[in-house]
């Protein structure tokens, strides 16, 4: 009997030690991480059958320092970024693409005068004789500068108001997802923000969960909920239904603009190796080129 009531004692400390603790940093512009990327995070560790405390932490980092903060584990332990060979050898990557391949396709804010400068733009040639501005430590940074385009490489924060001011910077790519977020939440304190009308950028890319070494449980959690989610169609109806990715796809005329393939120097192994049903937009592995848009 007194055996019984020891466990019955310990089960509540058995609960809460199993209890995953999950730390994602708050960053200022956060509109779409709050309804898309954390919100799938939620999915996932529910369908893990996993209990989660979530917490919610404020930083103010570029994307170099807040990965040197995921590594060490104590003031974050996940969060989501584009692939690159470099945080897979010391994070743990989850390698399920957040966006289904839409990570890959970039369109550009300009500001709002530069629009026919950017019509003139027939091809790789014109774009290299503009300047992009991309965040540090973004894998984004080789792409662009594989392809001769000329980048400026700041606080993330800080490259709208470059492009808001028109001065410094030409162009910056951000996903087809991404872009519409952030200038709905932006339109009020950056007037001249503009999105370019005529490009569209696409390279082979994934944007992952990354994980601290020091969560691996965390992390195995976190591909099992999705997996579960891909397995049950929950992640597809939260794909589908996300009004983030309506309003991207119903907005970005991707049909209609002139694309322009980039190859990404940094194409992971496991970028590779990811099984064709977790895309829509798969990567294409080519040699830059230029296609024109549909009439």
């Amino acid at each position: 009997m007194k055996w019984l009531i020891k466990l019955c004692l310990c089960l509540p400390l058995l609960a809460q030690a199993q209890t995953l603790t999950v730390k994602v940093p708050s960053r200022p512009i956060n509109d779409l991480d709050s309804e898309y990327q954390l919100k799938l995070l939620e999915l996932a560790l529910t369908k893990a059958g996993q209990p989660f405390k979530l917490e919610r932490v404020e930083l103010n980092l570029n994307q170099y320092s807040l990965q040197q903060e995921l590594r060490k584990g104590k003031t974050i332990n996940v969060f989501w970024m584009g692939t690159s060979s470099d945080l897979e050898s010391y994070l743990l990557p989850v390698p399920i693409p957040l966006f289904r391949g839409l990570e890959g396709l970039r369109i550009s804010f300009i500001h709002s005068d530069a629009q026919e400068k950017f019509n003139q733009v027939n091809g790789l040639a014109d774009l290299q004789k503009l300047k992009a501005a991309q965040g540090v430590g973004w894998a984004d940074n080789k792409i662009l500068e594989q392809a001769g385009i000329p980048t400026y490489a700041g606080r993330y924060s800080n490259l709208f108001r470059l492009i808001n001011d028109g001065d410094k910077l030409d162009f910056f790519p951000r996903n087809v997802v991404e872009i519409f977020a952030e200038r709905a939440e932006l339109a009020a304190q950056y007037p001249n923000l503009a999105i370019e009308q005529h490009l569209l950028l696409r390279y082979p890319f994934a944007e992952f969960f990354f994980v601290s070494p020091e969560s691996p449980k965390l992390a195995k959690a976190i591909q099992t909920g999705l997996e579960r989610a891909y397995a049950d169609g929950s992640f597809m109806a939260f794909y589908r239904e996300s009004p983030k990715i309506r309003e991207a796809l119903a907005s970005a005329n991707l049909d209609r603009r002139l694309t322009i393939h980039l190859t990404n120097p940094d194409m992971t192994p496991l970028l590779r190796s990811i099984p064709a049903q977790y895309w829509d937009y798969p990567p294409v592995d080519t040699a830059p080129r230029e296609t024109s848009a549909a009439q």
